[in-house]
């Protein structure tokens, strides 16, 4: 094995010199970025247009819900009280009526917490902002309007295996 790194000496220089040489080229090369330059601007000022517009005021976002698929467990008119329906969710569609005016749910959410978003026209127009225990209220202005649904849905969540609700969806007033 001796005599061959004496026999190819040479070879270790060629092997030094063209590593050396692959070394300063890949530190000297600069890709050519110029067909990107254009998108790169572009992106770019959309991104200082999104950062130099105001804020949304967030009183003014309104969620929308495509409720066309919701499976509506039942349909009753306001001033009815609903009872639990056990754990999941349970849909149930009230009749509000051709009375404008604000419409006010009292519920009773128990010990154990559940979720109540009430949707009018496919918004959530009412909502417990999560799990809630106990009783409270939510309201939402209805405006009876030709060509706009009647009816309002509510949709209670109810995470856990025992849980006991109840609410009252008033009418109008």
């Amino acid at each position: 094995m001796r005599n061959f790194f004496y026999k190819y000496w040479v070879l270790y220089y060629i092997l030094f010199f063209l590593l050396l040489g692959l070394l300063i080229y890949a530190l000297l090369w600069t890709p050519d970025l110029s067909r990107y330059t254009k998108t790169i601007n572009d992106l770019n000022n959309q991104l200082e247009d999104c950062n130099n517009r105001p804020p949304i005021p967030v009183d003014s976002v309104k969620t929308v819900i495509d409720t066309t698929y919701t499976k509506v467990d039942n349909t009753i008119n306001c001033d009815a009280t609903v009872q639990s329906g056990g754990p999941g969710e349970t849909t149930t569609q009230h009749e509000l009526g051709k009375k404008s005016g604000t419409v006010v749910i009292e519920y009773d959410m128990k010990t154990l917490p559940d979720e109540i978003n009430v949707y009018y026209d496919n918004v959530i127009v009412a909502t417990s902002n999560g799990l809630v225990s106990n009783t409270n209220t939510l309201q939402f202005k209805y405006t009876a309007v030709a060509g706009k649904p009647t009816y309002c849905i509510v949709k209670i969540s109810a995470p856990y295996e025992d849980t006991e609700w109840n609410y009252l969806l008033n009418c109008p007033q």
